[in-house]
Order: structure tokens, then C-alpha cells, then sequence
């Protein structure tokens, strides 16, 4: 079964070491750490809810429950004023380049934790996000473990329910909270249900559908290739 082997897995690589996990109050990070607490022991999850001005009173409820619900702890980390610095010493406006930002002090945080707790960073990218590149480089896409990366989405609300997760988490709508109002699947231009259809499809047969939806997605994935290799080198020749 697909979650014996991602238990596995967490097991085999964070033999040794602790596990140091955002928690957003969403749905892939409060799976992602049920399996960490169904894999190791529970002292060894550093979980670490880190809010900004966008984030609702109902996030905190529901990393308190996903908390409550695994019998861990976890520790709050406002980054509110260290966006404000950030932004003003740069003088950042933009809210795309903004919302960027704090996934980067995110895992600048994560790494902090995890380098004074003999730690590593376990992300939380689902392989919708991870196709279509609705991640950001070098903030949440940077860890050490990836668990879910193979897992679409809708599968993740599946499993989500058989493991019981509360279903105030399971029901809210995805949101990475980089800026005000702002939902997944608004920023993607379809739906996680019709996304996952189409990439199973392309997973299938290599091609992307003729059609508007196809089209969204064959331009997200394209556009996003950079984020899925290893920098450039002098003297390699990257792979197509």
C-alpha cells in the first residue's frame, strides 16, 4: 500500500535524524506530518507554524487540531516583520515577488530549526503542484524528503479521509496564503479535479488534450521545467 511505503521511506531516511515540518493548516502539510507520526517517534517531529499578516485565525485552528489529532507539539514563528524589513530594504511591491518571498523565509526558518536539531526538512509538494510547477523554487520546493511528490492531489484528499484527518482541513479550500484572497486553483486556472485529469492523461500517454483545460496545463507544465532540474553547470549539458 501506497502509505506503507511513504511510512517507509520516512523511516529509512530520517534514520538518525529529526523531522523539521511547516505546518500551514492545510491539507498536504497536516498529511504529510500524520505520516511522519506514524513513522518515527513523536519528540523527534519539530513542527513549526509560521504566520503572516494573510493568514486567517482558522489556519491556527487547524494546525492546533492536526497537532492535537497526531499528539505532537509545535511552535509558532511570525514572519510578518521580517517580510516588512525585507521589502522595504528592497523595496518590493509586487505581490507575486512578495508572495515568494515568505515561502523563502519559510525554509530559510525550517533550515534554521533543522541545522540547530540534528534536523531535516521534509517538504510537502503533491505531484500536481510539483508538474505543474506551483511551488516556489528555493522556498517550499527546498527539503531534504519529499514524501507526497508522487501523490496527485485529489489522492491526497483521499487518503486524508481513511487516515481520519479532521474534516475542517480536508474540506478548505487549498491556498498557499502568499497574498490576500488568494486560492490554488484560482492562481492555476482550473480546478485540482479537471488539473489531475488531464496530467494522469499526459502521464499516460505523453500528450495534453486539445482543448482549453489542455491547454492551461500544457503551458504549466512547460513553463515550469526549469524548476524540476539541477541548475546549469559549465561542462554539462543539461538534459532536454
Amino acid at each position: 500500500m501506497i502509505l506503507d511505503g511513504i511510512k517507509q521511506f520516512l523511516s529509512d531516511k530520517l534514520s538518525g535524524k529529526n523531522a523539521v515540518i511547516g505546518l500551514s493548516g492545510g491539507i498536504d502539510s497536516a498529511f504529510v506530518v500524520t505520516l511522519l507520526a506514524d513513522s518515527i517517534e513523536r519528540n523527534r517531529i519539530f513542527a513549526i507554524y509560521m504566520p503572516d499578516s494573510n493568514s486567517p485565525k482558522e489556519d491556527l485552528i487547524d494546525v492546533e487540531k492536526i497537532c492535537k489529532f497526531n499528539n505532537i507539539s509545535f511552535e509558532t514563528i511570525p514572519i510578518n516583520d521580517i517580510i516588512i524589513e525585507f521589502s522595504r530594504a528592497l523595496n518590493i511591491k509586487d505581490l507575486k515577488v512578495i508572495g515568494n518571498l515568505k515561502s523563502r523565509v519559510r525554509m530559510s526558518i525550517l533550515y534554521s530549526v533543522a541545522n540547530r536539531n540534528n534536523g531535516m526538512v521534509v517538504g510537502t509538494t503533491n505531484k500536481s503542484e510539483y508538474l505543474t510547477g506551483y511551488f516556489t523554487k528555493f522556498g517550499d520546493g527546498g527539503c531534504d524528503l519529499e514524501p507526497i511528490i508522487g501523490i496527485y492531489k485529489t489522492r491526497i484528499w483521499e487518503l486524508a479521509k481513511t487516515k481520519g484527518l479532521p474534516q475542517s482541513i480536508i474540506e478548505k479550500k487549498p491556498s498557499a496564503r502568499l497574498w490576500a484572497e488568494q486560492t490554488d486553483e484560482e492562481d492555476l486556472g482550473i480546478s485540482y479535479h479537471e488539473l489531475d485529469s488531464i496530467l494522469i492523461k499526459f502521464e499516460q500517454n505523453g500528450e495534453f488534450p486539445e482543448s482549453k483545460e489542455g491547454k492551461i496545463v500544457s503551458n504549466l507544465y512547460f513553463s515550469s521545467m526549469h524548476k524540476r532540474k539541477l541548475p546549469y553547470s559549465l561542462g554539462e549539458d543539461p538534459a532536454p
